[in-house]
């Protein structure tokens, strides 16, 4: 059916190719098959890519890109026999057909050019491009596999200004030519990739028609890397050299061989104070009078004409210059001049490099008379009861006067290593680090150290000083150190005996109150019963009255019990403390009490991990444990299976355990002040004493925890015990 359509369309002897939408060779004519080296028989699955679009670089879908815009679609291709078809797409009905028409003269010049040359549309649109222009666009550019692409569109290129060399020729009709950076390279040194530019040279031309229209333009592209490249190395080489001579610090002068100042850097400038607008190339070294007057004519000369470098300090008085001086001092200098062959007219340069060293000279000076005061210093720490010493930065010593030496226990002669000679600089020690620390610094450090081996402390003051070395006073503070660690101790037995007073007073304070408050009942009771009992004067009533008063001794006698219980708890603060897991302990209560637990069908569980261990009295723990377990057997809901939850987690350095029940509840708005008082009970039940949770905060508090709880009647209770960490 497809053959029918061609030869329908077409006459047999135009070559004609049918394609489907996405490029797939539907059919084909005779002569087509030919020119394309088709094999007989069926298309099968050919792609136009195939075809062509591998041998041209312009591949389906910019094609048919070109074809939807409304331009002329067209590629050319040579056969075997070196003659060239140029190729033409239509649309037809719901297919594409690629008609050939056979070129005896290609475009020979285009395609064989040395270098890139690509046609474009006066839109923008790429049209045909020779070999070597697609390597430097290189086979995945977008011009040649986007569809519709268009290079005056392309931000890229028109960042670079290529887009607009485009413009320029529409706009003027002439040629445009610009250097472009037009992309970067990727190559490998070792394991790392690089990336190297790659300049073009780029020239834009138009086409015309006979009525002088632009018809297409062409773009020229020829690589100047390396030129450009070389270009840029010398600009760059130009720039650092006049940047290394200007901001020497030292002067620069260049004469040339008849001694006229050429130039003169921004250092030696601001040394002179060189006036504004001063044309110093007037200036010439061999008829100036100041220079004549300290040599420096026969310097040049002696370099010109025996092509060897000289170099002097001298004394000048620059207020003899008035003309293009406005320095006015007597400094000493550091002329150095030495000959240069100028590369291009192989003529004599004399340059001189000038240098100030006024100070140099005074540092000279300065250290004579250091050095004789500092002899005279050594003498005077030698007579003060303090240990010195002056040390380079490395710890070499430089002077140490004999109460260091004394204080070192060692003998130490000046370019010895204080690190190498003294023994407790050997090992590595919180000192050491001061003492580098202090050695490295820029400002006074001072700190103490104690030595195990002297049993000595000492208290250290590290001074840097101007010539780089640094100045070290000793001083035994041994005597103010022990009497310091005497009165530390003493205050802090008094402040733990303070602490312990004020714990009594407390104690006697809550233990009066309690007592009062729990004994005034029963003795009230007692009195009572005994006055009945006198008063009666029958022996039934007598004897009924002694079984009263013997229950109320009784009651009376397990409240005094509990009452010094609970002082003992408050009393030992110093009980042995060991590092117990939650765990272990909570199993051994469930074998202490595991009939109770059988029996009530308590089902306990665990979150431990967080912080499986906590450093506190076993007695306590266990004694917290087991009542926070009765309490969820004794006070559990009827009818419900009673569980128990024990979690433990870290948090802002402490411990906290909770235990959470599913039991009664309490209710907290009523009884929650009361909830950790003493005989405070808040259910019927008969065994209820209300002293298992008094006895528990007393238990936490002595150990410096804290405990807390969360209730509402039938919801059951949580409680959250803190347990301090040190």
């Amino acid at each position: 059916m497809n053959d029918a359509i061609i030869n329908k369309a077409l006459a047999s002897f135009v070559p004609a190719l049918l394609l489907d939408l996405n490029g797939n060779l539907l059919s084909a004519n005779d002569r087509a098959r030919g020119l394309v080296q088709l094999p007989g028989g069926n298309a099968g699955k050919v792609h136009y890519d195939h075809l062509f679009g591998e041998r041209t670089g312009i591949y389906w879908g910019a094609l048919l890109a070109t074809l939807q815009n409304g331009l002329k679609a067209c590629i050319e291709l040579a056969g075997r026999s070196g003659q060239w078809t140029a190729w033409q797409l239509l649309a037809h009905n719901e297919h594409y057909i690629l008609l050939g028409q056979e070129s005896t003269q290609p475009d020979k010049l285009f395609s064989h050019l040395p270098l890139g040359i690509q046609q474009f549309t006066v839109d923008g649109f790429p049209v045909k491009s020779n070999a070597l222009q697609k390597e430097i666009w290189g086979p995945h550019h977008p011009i040649f596999i986007q569809p519709g692409y268009n290079i005056l569109r392309d931000p890229v290129y028109r960042q670079i200004g290529l887009s607009q060399l485009f413009e320029e020729v529409v706009a003027t009709g002439g040629p445009v030519k610009k250097e472009i950076l037009l992309r970067y390279q990727e190559f490998a040194i070792r394991d790392a990739i690089r990336l190297s530019p790659c300049f073009y040279e780029a020239t834009v031309f138009p086409a015309f028609n006979q009525q002088k229209q632009i018809t297409d333009l062409y773009l020229l592209l020829q690589e100047c890397t390396a030129q450009k490249l070389t270009l840029m190395g010398l600009e760059k080489s130009a720039r650092l050299l006049d940047s290394v001579v200007e901001h020497l610090p030292i002067g620069y002068v260049q004469f040339d061989h008849h001694g006229f100042m050429r130039r003169i850097n921004h250092t030696h400038r601001e040394f002179l104070k060189v006036r504004s607008g001063l044309q110093y190339e007037s200036y010439n070294i061999m008829s100036d009078p100041f220079a004549r007057l300290y040599g420096f004519n026969e310097m040049f000369m002696t370099v010109v004409t025996e092509n060897r470098m000289i170099r002097r300090e001298i004394e000048v008085d620059f207020s003899a210059e008035k003309t293009y001086t406005d320095l006015s001092e007597v400094r000493w200098m550091d002329y150095t001049l030495f000959p240069l062959r100028d590369p291009i007219d192989k003529k004599t340069i004399v340059v001189a490099l000038i240098n100030d060293i006024t100070d140099k000279k005074l540092e000279h000076y300065m250290r004579t008379e250091l050095q004789r005061n500092t002899e005279q210093l050594h003498l005077f720490f030698d007579a003060v009861d303090m240990g010195y010493a002056t040390l380079e930065r490395d710890g070499r010593v430089n002077f140490m006067n004999r109460k260091a030496a004394q204080m070192a226990g060692v003998e130490i002669q000046p370019g010895c290593n204080i690190f190498a000679v003294i023994p407790e600089f050997r090992t590595p020690s919180p000192f050491l680090d001061r003492l580098a620390q202090a050695m490295k610094s820029t400002v006074s450090e001072s700190f103490s150290s104690y030595f195990y081996r002297m049993d000595k402390w000492f208290d250290f003051l590290v001074t840097p000083m101007r010539d780089n070395t640094v100045s070290v006073f000793i001083r035994d503070i041994t005597g103010s150190r022990k009497l310091q660690k005497e009165l530390h101790r003493a205050n802090s037995q008094l402040s733990k005996l303070n602490r312990n007073l004020t714990n009594q007073n407390q104690q006697l304070e809550d233990f009066a109150h309690i007592t009062s408050h729990n004994l005034r009942a029963p003795i009230a009771n007692l009195k009572a019963l005994m006055q009945l009992h006198n008063d009666s004067e029958k022996e039934t009533e007598k004897e009924e009255y002694l079984g009263m008063l013997e229950a109320v001794i009784n009651k009376t006698d397990e409240t005094l019990n509990d009452l010094v219980n609970v002082v003992q708890i408050r009393k030992e603060t110093d009980i042995r403390q060991e590092l117990l897991s939650f765990e272990s302990r909570l199993q051994y209560i469930s074998h202490v009490l595991v009939l109770e637990i059988s029996q009530s069908g308590l089902q306990i569980t665990t979150d431990l991990q967080e912080a499986p261990m906590v450093r506190f009295p076993r007695i306590y723990l266990d004694s917290i444990l087991q009542n926070l377990v009765t309490n969820s057997i004794r006070y559990r809901m009827p009818g419900t299976v009673p569980t128990l939850h024990f979690s433990s987690r870290k948090e802002k350095g402490m411990i906290t355990l909770t235990a959470e029940d599913n039991g009664m509840g309490i209710d907290m708005d009523r009884f929650g002040s009361k909830l950790f008082g003493f005989r405070k009970t808040f259910h019927k039940n008969a065994d209820a004493k209300g002293i298992g949770l008094f006895i528990t905060k007393n238990q936490v508090e002595a150990m410096g925890g804290s405990i807390s709880a969360e209730s509402a009647p039938g919801r059951g209770t949580k409680f959250i015990i803190t347990f301090k960490t040190e």
